[in-house]
């Protein structure tokens, strides 16, 4: 596997850490995982360079947007490997961008952070509108304020934030994964031990042994290996 932080590691190493204000909330008008676009790097498959930019990562469908020409657009993910916001680094995974917890030469820890749709199911859009409702008339709700229709790519940066704080609160799900063999994993025990081809014993014996504790960035790459031997 490519790795994926020593590879990011040499986009900036100048870029300024990123500060995430501890009140901020994403939201239908601004559904990002940061509160400002930040100046950034990416690095594409063919190993080109793109060391000028503004990013942000869009919680709607994981892709990075960019500012150009004062406008918000949106990255061709076909051609993205690795991003670098702030000190953050994010690799992309089948279409999406997910951020770099830990890696070793047997594979990446990573966050996936996604809208909670079964929490957004319960909330209202606008217009007594449910989103659920909403969906099934085929409507982007995730375009919507309570005052009308706002379409965020191609608009002008200055116009997308005017209306950033008027949308509705994005409820959010963090997942962490082990990412192995281009495989996403969710990061727990019944999944490890019900992958193709692991002997459940052997594995078992191997987490009770280690001690393994499924939030602990060290433990989770004790299981990377294990699963690449």
């Amino acid at each position: 596997m490519k790795r994926i932080i020593l590879l990011a590691a040499s986009i900036l190493a100048f870029i300024a850490p990123l500060h995430a204000a501890s009140d901020f909330e994403p939201r239908e008008t601004w559904p990002y995982i940061y509160e400002e676009f930040s100046p950034g790097a990416v690095r594409t498959n063919g190993g080109k360079l793109i060391e000028d930019g503004k990013y942000n990562i869009c919680l709607i469908d994981g892709s990075l947007h960019y500012i150009s020409d004062g406008k918000v657009m949106q990255a061709d993910m076909t051609s993205v490997f690795t991003a670098k916001i702030g000190d953050d680094v994010y690799v992309k995974v089948w279409g999406r961008m997910y951020k770099v917890l830990a890696e070793s030469e047997h594979g990446a820890v990573l966050s996936g952070l996604e809208i909670d749709m079964e929490a957004l199911d319960k909330v209202e859009v606008g217009y007594g509108v449910s989103v659920s409702s909403a969906s099934k008339h085929g409507l982007n709700v995730m375009a919507l304020d309570s005052g009308g229709n706002i379409n965020i790519l191609n608009e002008s940066i200055k116009n997308v934030e005017e209306n950033k704080a008027k949308g509705k609160v994005l409820p959010l799900a963090e997942t962490t994964y082990l990412y192995y063999h281009n495989q996403l994993i969710k990061a727990n025990r019944s999944e490890v031990l019900g992958l193709p081809g692991v002997d459940k014993k052997q594995a078992a014996d191997f987490i009770k042994k280690e001690k393994i504790k499924w939030k602990k960035t060290d433990s989770l790459l004790k299981v990377l290996e294990f699963l690449d031997k």
